[in-house]
């Protein structure tokens, strides 16, 4: 029962103001920003792993709990729910969260990452928290 609005359809770039502006024009009631996460030069790449979620308002903080914990309840690592003050969490109107899906760098992840199989579970992962978010 969504209605999906997407920032791009094919591998480009869209500036941050323009992700903003989209959801904002399109009066998003969530935004969600997923990433592939990454880690500064000279970090172990074995120490890090899994998902982790920002949030700028505390409004959002319910939504990155659940996303989070039906995410861990399929098997996905959790680097846990912080707050952030990142451009398109704080200057989006919606609903607004980045996620982390896992760490590029690290191997574990990164062959999740390339499994459309753990893509899959993920996308359901979150679409399912959104319907519980939302009370379906």
């Amino acid at each position: 029962g969504a209605r999906v609005i997407m920032t791009r359809n094919a591998d480009s770039y869209v500036s941050l103001k323009d992700r903003v502006e989209i959801a904002n024009y399109g009066d998003a009631a969530v935004f969600l920003s997923i990433h592939g996460n990454s880690l500064p030069d000279g970090s172990d790449p074995n120490k890090n792993r899994g998902t982790s979620i920002y949030y700028y308002y505390n409004q959002a903080k319910p939504l990155a709990d659940i996303i989070i914990n039906t995410l861990v309840s399929v098997g996905v690592p959790d680097d846990q729910v912080r707050q952030g003050s990142l451009a398109v969490v704080r200057n989006t109107n919606a609903l607004s969260l980045l996620i982390e899906v896992s760490y590029l760098i690290n191997p574990e992840d990164n062959a999740n990452l390339i499994n459309p199989e753990f893509q899959a579970q993920y996308a359901k992962a979150i679409a399912d928290s959104l319907e519980k978010y939302f009370g379906r």
